[in-house]
């Protein structure tokens, strides 16, 4: 036990202070003792009897307010007062009403559509993306989380770790084509989806005017009777009486009886799937986006494991954008005439977009009618110099490495026999001697092979390139070119593969050309061109 000597007793006792909370009962006055030795009850004061005070008072316990007390035992427990939770849920929702247009999939009714569609066997695609189904993870990722949906349904290996050992597709994943705060804060645009599924997978891509809406019927058809292949809506929210406008989300199913398509939508949190009229989702992807100018429209994705599809995203962007010229017209002209192709191939530091499907079909349908309108070449060895200079390397690498592996997939013993064949033909082209002296100026004074594999396959480019690309030359030029491209020159096999580069290219102008912002050329003489060759890239 503490002792404590009589002197540090009274001095602890002298300055000793009741709490705050103790005050008088109903008043603050001190009241006198007075002793009662008649009563045997305990006093309820408490006496202040050191030295000569003698005098007493009444204590009493102020008692906190009521809303004090349970704030401090909330707090005390982890848990907030109402009036903070009513603060943390200003500016929020849980989830949103269905227009009565539409109908709840989870409904009596929607239970009965669904139903009656799978008895039709339009229903076939909705297993494999209901067993993929997830809520995407952003407000603004509803592209990217319909493609990871669809690209997990087709069990398209993604070649990188998700978590732990394992390999999946998560819509955070999905930034080739744009930056994750981009898409964060902006969502994709059509064309960023196209870009995206190109590099995961085999893409159709149909835009709104540019089908009918039997055709759209037709393909819905198609995709809700299969597993292998899927449609990924791109279509104004406005249009079908919900909040919000652009959005992405794959069908599910489609019940021709009612005519309704069964939509898959990736934001849970804000809307559940449900059942809409096949005529409102056709009409939901004819508005123009503001974004691009353009209406919006769906997308048929498929793969083929023999046949997989190139991804930029894992190619090296060192020249996947190239400088808008900025000499005068006659210094560029004098100078990229002049200059070996290396030295003019974009650089890192000359770079100014990631490279992608969009950026490489941009290199088509923009940079070289720009640039052959700005420098106006005279010689066929000027317009190959231009073409090449301006479509990124990796991209024509791509090019032959598709040729060959679609020929090893058909006939592996004979691949390296069929290339030799190929690249043989091709240096007897008349074109092949053109591009010689545009990738080598001045090569009299060069050692080269008799033989260029870069010659050789950059004329079979050439060959295969669109037309539309050289309707501002001269028309003797034209008229040159289009004799080298006769299919009088060139073999089977040449034929063959040059037939299989054009398709490549027309696809990837198709896919992605746009007209509008971007078009750098201003002069009104030239509109007519300008015009005619975005036409050209669309069709």
């Amino acid at each position: 036990m503490l002792k404590v000597n009589a002197s540090q007793w009274l001095r602890y006792r002298t300055h000793f202070k009741l709490p705050r909370s103790i005050e008088t009962a109903t008043t603050p006055t001190v009241k006198v003792f007075q002793p009662t030795p008649t009563t045997n009850s305990v006093s309820k004061t408490i006496v202040r009897s050191i030295g000569t005070q003698t005098d007493s008072v009444i204590p009493k316990f102020e008692a906190a307010p009521a809303a004090s007390v349970t704030a401090a035992f909330q707090d005390l427990l982890g848990v907030s007062t109402s009036d903070t939770k009513a603060d943390d849920l200003k500016n929020t929702f849980y989830q949103r009403e269905l227009p009565t247009t539409l109908v709840r999939f989870a409904s009596p009714e929607g239970k009965k559509l669904f139903r009656e569609a799978m008895d039709d066997g339009h229903a076939e695609g909705f297993f494999p993306l209901t067993g993929n189904f997830t809520t995407q993870s952003e407000p603004a990722y509803c592209g990217p989380s319909s493609l990871a949906m669809v690209l997990n349904a087709l069990e398209v290996d993604p070649k990188r770790r998700w978590k732990g050992n394992w390999r999946w597709f998560s819509d955070e994943f999905l930034n080739c084509c744009s930056s994750k705060e981009d898409m964060k804060k902006n969502g994709i645009t059509f064309d960023n989806f196209a870009c995206l599924a190109k590099c995961h997978c085999d893409v159709q891509v149909k835009r709104g005017h540019e089908f009918t809406f039997e055709e759209f019927k037709k393909d819905v058809e198609m995709v809700t009777s299969t597993s292998d292949t899927f449609m990924v809506l791109s279509f104004s929210r406005k249009v079908l009486g919900q909040t919000g406008d652009g959005h992405f989300s794959p069908i599910g199913a489609y019940n021709a009886q009612h005519g309704k398509v069964l939509i898959l939508d990736t934001a849970r949190y804000k809307y559940p799937s449900y059942w809409c009229p096949i005529e409102t989702v056709f009409e939901s992807m004819n508005p123009i986006d503001v974004e691009t100018g353009r209406p919006r429209g769906y997308f048929l994705l498929s793969y083929d494991v023999e046949h997989p599809p190139i991804s930029l995203c894992k190619v090296n962007p060192e020249s996947c954008s190239v400088k808008k010229p900025t000499q005068k017209k006659e210094e560029a002209t004098a100078a990229t005439a002049a200059a070996p192709i290396e030295s003019i191939i974009p650089t890192e530091s000359s770079a100014e977009a990631k490279l992608n499907w969009s950026t490489v079909a941009k290199s088509f349908c923009q940079r070289i009618p720009e640039n052959m309108w700005l420098e106006k070449p005279r010689t066929l060895e000027h317009v190959v110099q231009l073409v090449l200079r301006n479509v990124p390397k990796e991209y024509t690498s791509i090019l032959a490495t598709q040729s060959l592996a679609s020929f090893n997939a058909t006939t592996p013993d004979k691949a390296e026999e069929y290339i030799s064949e190929l690249l043989y033909d091709t240096t007897k082209s008349p074109l092949y001697p053109v591009v010689l002296d545009a990738l080598y100026p001045g090569r009299e004074n060069q050692s080269y092979t008799p033989l260029d594999y870069n010659a050789a396959f950059a004329t079979l480019f050439v060959l295969g390139s669109p037309r539309m690309l050289y309707t501002s030359l001269p028309r003797e030029i034209q008229d040159r070119l289009d004799k080298f491209r006769k299919d009088d020159d060139m073999t089977q096999i040449m034929k063959q593969e040059v037939h299989r580069i054009s398709e490549e290219v027309t696809d990837l102008t198709t896919t992605f050309c746009t007209c509008g912002p971007g078009w750098s050329i201003s002069d009104s003489n030239n509109l007519d061109e300008k015009k005619s060759c975005c036409k050209s890239s669309n069709k």
